[in-house]
């Protein structure tokens, strides 16, 4: 008999992972500098960890750190 080699559901539908937008890569910077890991933040955003990698390598969302610098440096008023 040939057992399973994941815990895969047949017919099972696979997790939606949320595509990040320029408001989200900032909020990317601003959580990895408060201390988060990769796929805390990640996890925080609903999406996976290899999306927010490849924003903090800047291979995605260029400009991002910048604006989240310009987040910190001036916060709106509430």
């Amino acid at each position: 008999m040939i057992e399973p080699t994941t815990n895969s559901i047949p017919g099972a539908v696979p997790p939606q992972y949320r595509v990040l937008s320029a408001a989200d890569a900032a909020m990317v910077w601003v959580l990895k500098w408060s201390g988060d890991a990769d796929h805390v933040i990640a996890n925080k955003l609903g999406t996976m960890p290899s999306r927010v990698t490849s924003i903090l390598t800047e291979q995605t969302h260029v400009g991002s750190k910048d604006k989240a610098t310009k987040m910190i440096a001036s916060p709106e008023k509430v």
